[in-house]
């Protein structure tokens, strides 16, 4: 009996797409724990984007809705100014990694672990 996680078809087609986190054997190494955290991490700022823009939305549709009662008109004010806040917080954190990037010459946008 065989065991495998993964069949071979997939093992080999992640060996051709990462060769660095997987040997050519289709055997995980331990540099694809780098790939996975970098896989977990790298869409997180376009997540977090895309719930500020949907907020915004959501407020938008709060406050359509509020008609004349000025607490609803207040509530949807208030969810479009964080959802605002948070937009520019993304914004300049991701600015301050690529000018440390830039004067540093080092990749702080993405995950390695260092090697010896």
């Amino acid at each position: 009996m065989n065991f495998q996680l993964v069949p071979q078809v997939y093992a080999a087609s992640w060996v051709e797409i990462n060769p660095e986190c997987v040997s050519p054997e289709g055997v995980a190494t331990i540099k694809g724990i780098e790939c996975v955290f970098s896989n977990l991490i790298s869409p997180v700022p376009a997540l977090l984007a895309l719930v500020a823009v949907g907020m915004i939305i959501f407020a938008g549709i709060r406050l359509l809705t509020a008609g004349a009662d000025p607490k609803a008109v207040a509530a949807a004010w208030s969810t479009f100014t964080w959802a605002i806040i948070g937009l520019i917080l993304l914004s300049v954190a991701w600015l301050i990694l690529v000018l440390i990037s830039k004067f540093t010459g080092t990749d702080v946008t993405t995950f390695t672990i260092p090697t010896l």
